[in-house]
């Protein structure tokens, strides 16, 4: 159920930073804000300080600039947000969107500098949560094809976290609790 690998990170000046990865639907943003209230770290959930500093929804931004001008701005806040942090000795969880792990030079800075929490969702349940995908931007035609093959091509980025967690058979209490385990460790 639970995979460790054998780092154990603390970050930079001894802060923790965990960030939750995997793919849109897994709850990252939920659990991210959950588990930062429990220990009384900050929360970030990268979609919302893209929307915040564009004021404009991401299915906007992807429509009126492109996947890759959204990409850019991905990593920049990412890079400014990690350096931040870092410097300012917080405790902090970070929620990132489904593609940001993608892009090397962003995983590349998390595995250094934060703890990164896969968290594995079973595609069905994925499929779910996300309805019709009217809101996702990666979501093209069909929603079962759509998550199926963003999946495949994204294993590959979230298999190189420090930690997963397969979501499938727990419920939010034990999904908490094995977080907690992991992130106490």
């Amino acid at each position: 159920m639970l995979k460790k690998n054998k780092i154990n990170l603390k970050c930079i000046n001894n802060n923790k930073i965990i960030t939750f990865i995997g793919m849109m639907g897994t709850g990252k943003s939920k659990f991210g804000r959950l588990i930062a209230k429990n220990f009384s770290f900050d929360f970030y959930d990268i979609d919302l300080l893209i929307e915040q500093k564009f004021n404009n929804t991401i299915k906007t931004i992807f429509e009126e600039k492109g996947e890759k001008f959204f990409r850019q701005a991905e990593e920049n806040i990412i890079k400014e947000l990690i350096y931040t942090l870092s410097n300012a000795n917080k405790s902090s969880v970070i929620s990132l969107g489904g593609g940001a792990f993608d892009n090397v030079n962003t995983r590349t800075l998390l595995l250094k500098k934060s703890r990164v929490i896969w968290l594995n969702t079973p595609v069905q349940k994925l499929i779910n949560r996300v309805g019709d995908g009217s809101k996702r931007p990666m979501i093209r035609g069909d929603v079962n094809k759509s998550i199926s093959e963003l999946l495949k091509k994204r294993i590959k980025y979230y298999s190189l976290c420090h930690d997963q967690l397969n979501t499938n058979k727990l419920n939010q209490n034990q999904i908490i609790e094995k977080i907690t385990e992991i992130i106490s460790n």
